[in-house]
């Protein structure tokens, strides 16, 4: 029996209703998933705010000016090189930026706008990039250089010290002295060469650890061995195990971390 009018009316309208039904679940489920990864962005942007804090803010300050760590004086550098504009911007297109530094790129412009260096950033997944730099990135490698010579003007005039001091040497008022100390005071080069062996060790661990900042480690790690194989240059060891104990900061949560922070107290 052919089916009447109401009933293709009503088929048409279930038919449609299904229809409906089936689309609505379908844009609730694209809408779940986009808030999903727009959560899932945020918590890594708020992730990457506290990683750079953590460094920024354990960095010291001389004569005024914030010390800005070693990888991100690094990028500086690299700025004030290829900055040929005048409109205070600069993209990927102006410098070529090494592969150990473009692996966490958008970590290392998260530090410089922390550091107050530039006032913003954008960086998209194809790799292109725009940064709005501040003067104060342009002029710091001469505001560093000021302040470290004006310390060190001051330290060759003043010493002062704070709590129980020993094995200390002044002489002043005499012409044509010597004075001997104790090697045993001078830099340990044994004792930093045993720590970067014993993180050595765990090597097969530190991409799990660490992430993208493994790379940046082992070259570190390499680059304090060349120097206390050499025993030269201990101030640059110093700002080298500085930044490996800021990466080891910015990690979190590790054991390999934690045991290179406990190390590294003791010689730091």
């Amino acid at each position: 029996m052919p089916k009447s009018s109401l009933e293709r009316a009503l088929e048409k309208y279930q038919k449609e209703a299904a229809k409906n039904v089936n689309k609505k679940i379908q844009a609730d489920k694209r809408l779940a998933d986009k808030q999903r990864r727009e959560a899932s962005r945020q918590a890594q942007i708020e992730a990457r705010r506290e990683r750079a804090a953590s460094i920024v803010n354990g960095q010291p300050t001389i004569g005024g000016l914030k010390i800005i760590d070693y990888t991100a004086e690094k990028l500086v550098s690299m700025i004030c090189d290829g900055y040929k504009r005048e409109d205070f911007k600069m993209t990927n297109n102006d410098i070529e930026i090494p592969e150990y530094l473009e692996r966490d790129l958008q970590f290392e412009f998260e530090k410089l706008k922390q550091y107050g260096l530039i006032s913003q950033f954008a960086y998209y997944i194809s790799g292109v990039w725009e940064i709005s730099i501040l003067p104060s990135l342009l002029s710091y490698l001469q505001d560093k250089e000021n302040v470290m010579k004006q310390k060190q003007k001051t330290n060759n005039y003043t010493n002062i010290f704070h709590g129980d001091v020993s094995d200390i040497q002044i002489q002043q008022g005499t012409n044509h002295s010597t004075q001997m100390k104790n090697a045993a005071t001078d830099f340990d080069y044994e004792a930093v060469g045993n720590i970067i062996e014993q993180i050595r060790k765990y090597d097969g661990m530190l991409d799990t650890e660490f992430g993208k900042s493994a790379s940046v480690l082992r070259e570190k790690m390499e680059e304090i061995s060349s120097l206390v194989q050499r025993q030269e240059n201990s101030g640059k060891i110093q700002i080298l195990l500085g930044d490996i104990k800021n990466l080891a900061i910015g990690v979190g949560g590790s054991l390999i971390a934690s045991g290179i922070l406990s190390a590294l107290q003791k010689i730091m």
